[in-house]
């Protein structure tokens, strides 16, 4: 297993005070994916693709993210372990880099070849907040009600 990460996903929910924070390792994966279909032609899309190396958990993005520096915490952040090495990691994130459409039975009118930049591969935090009842992705900005659950099994 690697050792713990040096920086992090970009925040779209800062954290706030009075929050707790929980912080979870995540592989970061930019790829280039390559489409080509029997009725489409040939397209390249750059991905990025962010799995979570406690919960298996994987997030694909559009965007073009940068790692960034630590953020100024309110509080101090309780830390996740390992549970995923990069090899499963990285088979995780080709499954979630390829569309349904190129799966199974019509994998014979399209095919889809995931490459992945190796050079830009990084360990990074991925951070989620618990704010009262709610459980915030600060990556994504999704919120869920299951904060309360949560909060106990991680006591």
């Amino acid at each position: 297993m690697k050792e713990a990460p040096d920086c992090f996903l970009p925040l779209k929910v800062m954290p706030a005070e009075g929050d707790k924070i929980i912080l979870s390792p995540a592989y970061f994966f930019p790829a280039n994916i390559m489409s080509r279909g029997l009725f489409a032609g040939v397209s390249l899309v750059t991905k990025t693709i962010v799995v979570d190396a406690s919960n298996g958990r994987a997030v694909i993005s559009d965007a073009d993210i940068r790692p960034c520096t630590v953020p100024d915490f309110p509080c101090i952040p309780r830390e996740l372990p390992v549970k995923l090495s990069e090899h499963q990691a990285l088979s995780a994130a080709e499954m979630m880099a390829t569309p349904e459409e190129a799966r199974g039975w019509r994998r014979g009118f399209n095919s889809v070849r995931v490459f992945f930049r190796n050079s830009e591969f990084n360990f990074v935090w991925h951070t989620y907040i618990i704010r009262g009842s709610l459980l915030i992705d600060a990556f994504t900005g999704e919120e869920s009600e299951a904060a309360d659950v949560i909060d106990i099994l991680l006591r």
